[in-house]
C-alpha cells in the first residue's frame, strides 16, 4: 500500500498497453491478467468488493495525464 494520498504511481511513464488497460478497466471491460497484475502492483488499480477492478486515485490521474 502506498503511504500517501499523493502517490501518483510508478516514476516511469506507462506503456501504451498499460494506458489502454486503464481505459478498459474504467469502462468495465476485461484486460489480460499480466497487465492487470502489473497495474495492481503499481497501485493504479484495486479490486472492487463486488468483483472486478477499479482505478485508484493514482490510476485516474495517470489515465488523465496519459503518462
Amino acid at each position: 500500500m502506498n503511504k500517501s494520498q499523493f502517490f501518483l504511481g510508478p516514476e516511469r511513464d506507462l506503456t501504451g498497453d498499460e494506458i489502454d488497460a486503464l481505459f478498459r478497466i474504467q469502462a468495465g471491460q476485461p484486460v489480460p491478467d499480466r497487465i492487470r497484475h502489473r497495474l495492481e502492483v503499481d497501485e493504479l488499480v484495486a479490486a472492487k468488493l463486488s468483483g472486478g477492478w477499479k482505478l485508484t486515485r493514482a490510476g485516474v490521474f495517470r489515465l488523465a495525464a496519459r503518462k
